[in-house]
């Protein structure tokens, strides 16, 4: 990869959607750039807007419904000339990227997108958009990496995206703690140092830690957090 190919790959960085290999080279590169670094911060922002966007919950015939056409919906082949994917220009490895985010929101916050069935005879939800309160946060971790935080106090909601983190140990994960007046609460798991949590933010959470933890997970955090946010 030249210097010039590294700086093609913010987009699809910001959403994960690089080669092992690629995302050690940019991370390396991500230090020394801050041009890149702010695209990065960009682009987390943009897919965070696009996780605390309104849904509307689809019925669970709805659901059941676009659950089976999915199982027997054949995908369709590749088509006969590849282009390899570290030429791929990196606006359309980031579209493609956004797309793939856009979808497991959908699944996520039971949403279904305009138009998804020709069939269905009942009316599909619509994606209103961005919460308007939503708010977006870095913070740099101890042992390198950072962590951007998103959140809609009016959703309840949060996207908690890891950038570049160390690997853990080996049988060891990154947790995700939502700490408020009752504690810590776990909100999920980063099984390496990239990736994104969602999860419902309790009222009364005013900062967020991460701590590293056995691979399954703890009831609550057994070492100190290699980043702490505060929702303010």
């Amino acid at each position: 990869m030249t210097t010039a190919d590294v700086h093609t790959l913010t987009g699809a960085y910001a959403l994960d959607a690089v080669t092992d290999l690629e995302r050690a080279a940019f991370a390396r590169h991500l230090a020394e750039c801050p041009v890149c670094a702010g695209e990065v911060d960009e682009f987390h922002a943009t897919a965070a807007k696009i996780g605390l966007a309104t849904t509307v919950a689809a019925t669970s015939r709805l659901r059941s419904r676009v659950l089976t056409e999915v199982a027997a919906t054949r995908q369709l082949p590749p088509p006969a000339a590849v282009e390899p994917p570290h030429r791929r220009p990196w606006r359309k490895r980031a579209t493609i990227a956004l797309a793939a985010v856009a979808a497991a929101v959908a699944v996520l916050f039971g949403g279904i997108g305009i138009g998804a069935f020709r069939s269905s005879p009942e009316p599909t939800t619509q994606i209103a958009g961005p919460a308007p309160d939503m708010t977006s946060i870095r913070a740099t971790a101890t042992a390198g990496g950072a962590v951007v935080v998103s959140f809609s106090r009016q959703h309840g909601e949060a996207v908690v995206t890891a950038q570049a983190l160390p690997m853990p140990a080996a049988g060891h994960t990154y947790q995700v703690w939502f700490i408020g007046r009752r504690g810590a609460q776990s909100a999920g798991l980063l099984p390496t140092g990239s990736g994104a949590v969602t999860a419902a933010l309790p009222a009364d959470v005013d900062r967020i830690g991460i701590t590293t933890e056995p691979a399954a997970g703890s009831p609550q955090p057994t070492t100190p957090a290699v980043v702490r946010v505060p929702l303010t």
